[in-house]
Order: C-alpha cells, then sequence, then structure tokens
C-alpha cells in the first residue's frame, strides 16, 4: 500500500524541513565563494569576494583557496503556508567548506569544493563526516572596460561523496550528503562603481538540472524509514544571489548578499520491508521550498593575495525550509 503524503510529512516534520529541503537548497549556495584575487583594477581597492556571490575565473596561472568555517543554527521552520514556527533541540551544524579554484587562460577556470558535516549522532554526540563534493569550469562569455564588468557562464558537477541514506549503520542521526549527482548551470556578472572604483557588484543565477536520482537504502536525508529501498527522484531547483562590497580603505570592506533559493522538491518511491517481513510500497513527494536570506559581513585584507572574510546568513522568509542563522569565517588565499 502507497504511503499517503501526509503520512510521509508526519513521519518527521522537522527532520524534513530542516535536513532535507534545507540540504537540498544549501548545495546550490555551498561553495560560498569562487575563486578570487583579492585585488580591483585600483591599487588602493581589494576585495575578498561577498559570502555567497561567486565571479569571474582567476586570470591565468593564479590559484585560489577559501576555507569556510559555518555555524548553522536552525532557529525555526517555515510551514507550507509560509508562517515561521519557532523549533527547540535542534543541535547547531558545523561545517567546512573549501572551494579552490585556477585560470587556465584569462577567460576559462576550473574549480573544486570539498565540504566536511560536524554530524549529529542517534546517541546526541558528534563526529566529523565527508560531505559532498564539487567540480566546476568556468569561462567569461563577455567583458568590457566600462565599469570593468564582465558575464561568466559556468558549469558545476556535484558529486556525491557525503552520507545521504543508511544513517543509523554509519551512526549517523543526519545527512551529509545528497546522494544525487547534480548538475548546475550559473550566469554571473561583476563591475565596479562610483570614481575611485570601490564599489563592487555582483549578480549569480543558477539553476540545477532535473533529472538526477539518488538511491536509498533505510533512513536517508530525504526521511525515509528503516526497512526502506527506492531511490528519490530530484526536480529543478534554482538560486539567485545579489552581493555588494564597498572598500573604506584597502584593509576594510563591508559586504552583504541578498539570496534567493528555490527547490521544485523530489519524488521518493520504493519499498519498506518491515522487521517480520512484510512488504509495503512507498510513494511520497518532497514539497516544494524557497527561503530569502541575508549576508551582511565584514572583510579584512592584509595584502592583495590575503583577505579574511566574516558574517553571517540569515533568513527572512520562506516556505517549507529552515529558519537559519547561520555565522561563518574564510580565509581567502591566492598563490
Amino acid at each position: 500500500m502507497a504511503a499517503p503524503r501526509s503520512a510521509f510529512h508526519r513521519a518527521s516534520p522537522t527532520r524534513i524541513l530542516t535536513t532535507t529541503a534545507g540540504l537540498a537548497l544549501s548545495l546550490l549556495v555551498a561553495p560560498h565563494a569562487q575563486a578570487d584575487t583579492g585585488a580591483s583594477a585600483e591599487p588602493d581597492v581589494r576585495f575578498t569576494g561577498p559570502l555567497a556571490t561567486g565571479g569571474p575565473p582567476l586570470p591565468k596561472g593564479l590559484a585560489n583557496v577559501e576555507p569556510y568555517l559555518i555555524n548553522t543554527q536552525v532557529r525555526g521552520v517555515y510551514d507550507e503556508h509560509g508562517d515561521r514556527h519557532d523549533v527547540d533541540g535542534v543541535p547547531d551544524g558545523w561545517a567546512l567548506v573549501v572551494p579552490m579554484g585556477y585560470g587556465l587562460t584569462d577567460r576559462f577556470g576550473v574549480g573544486a569544493t570539498f565540504s566536511a558535516a560536524d554530524a549529529s549522532t542517534p546517541s546526541g554526540g558528534r563526529k566529523w563526516e565527508l560531505g559532498d563534493t564539487s567540480v566546476s569550469a568556468s569561462y567569461v562569455l563577455a567583458s568590457s572596460d566600462t565599469n570593468l564588468s564582465t558575464l561568466t557562464a559556468s558549469i558545476k558537477q556535484n558529486l556525491p561523496t557525503g552520507q545521504a541514506d543508511e544513517l543509523a549503520r554509519h551512526g549517523l542521526a543526519e545527512a551529509t550528503g545528497s546522494g544525487a549527482p547534480t548538475t548546475q548551470l550559473s550566469l554571473t556578472g561583476q563591475a565596479y562603481f562610483l570614481a575611485d572604483r570601490n564599489l563592487r557588484g555582483r549578480f549569480n543565477v543558477g539553476w540545477r538540472v532535473p533529472g538526477a536520482h539518488a538511491s536509498l537504502d533505510n533512513e536517508s536525508a530525504y526521511g525515509t524509514p528503516a526497512g526502506f529501498r527506492g531511490r528519490a527522484d530530484l526536480h529543478a531547483a534554482a538560486v539567485a544571489t545579489v552581493g555588494l562590497e564597498y572598500s573604506f580603505t584597502p584593509e576594510w570592506v563591508v559586504a552583504t548578499d541578498v539570496i534567493y533559493e528555490q527547490d521544485r522538491g523530489a519524488h521518493v518511491r520504493g519499498t519498506v520491508t518491515s522487521p517480520d517481513g512484510e512488504r509495503s510500497a512507498y510513494d511520497a513527494d518532497l514539497p516544494s521550498s524557497w527561503r530569502v536570506s541575508v549576508a551582511p559581513a565584514v572583510e579584512y585584507n592584509f595584502s592583495d593575495r590575503v583577505g579574511v572574510i566574516a558574517g553571517a546568513q540569515v533568513s527572512l522568509d520562506g516556505r517549507n525550509a529552515a529558519a537559519i542563522f547561520a555565522p561563518q569565517v574564510a580565509v581567502n588565499v591566492v598563490f
């Protein structure tokens, strides 16, 4: 007998809203900063890049690494009507996200992002586990001397190296990966403004191609129970960000991002085998979700090659998503 949709959501509403929908959304924006030289065309202006909006590829021969330490605090959930409800007892999540980039030419660059999460265990403990990995390629489609503007197209492939299912067997109470090899296409713009070009603006629009699926056993990121065997078919998802950075001095910069995330959900289907061997059909839909956040930050640039950025992502509104406060800090280094 197929599990009705309402029964699926009753199974673990907090986990589904904060882990599943939140996981799918965060995978789109996880490589928070794209490779950045940390410098503009003006010798007295330096930037590390805002928290969430990436930029064009590095110039030829330069490499970049920018490890992020992120603490995600779930303050509540937005329900299917968009109403916010406080939640208690959800432990803070810690994650280490490490984007890297390299400029093969002045217009074409490649990158990779590695991640790990300090996941909770059924006994209430914590342990670090590998998260998903991604590889990417970016190409500058157009550039102009006017405002030093660029337009860049990117493709990113997610590699499901994190733990998405068999959670109990691996001693986990939450997933650290999606289990799905998703592909994301993005368009990014960047330009400098004001007389001294000390205001930099960026935008990014990304779209996750639908059709990827995750093969699942037992408890998973998608709310499946013990004894489940089947798959989750992921629908399309999108993210749009706008970032601004204003340089007061060569060292000090203030930045902010506005982030919109949308996920069309997933179709989960398979069978559940009970402890006595009885098998039943399982068919459910994860609902579509969206969230709007801001991410203010402060940057300090030691030089054109090394900078630090610290800030927080704060959700403002959403539906079927976690209401989060996520302070984070990163060190941006260019070689």
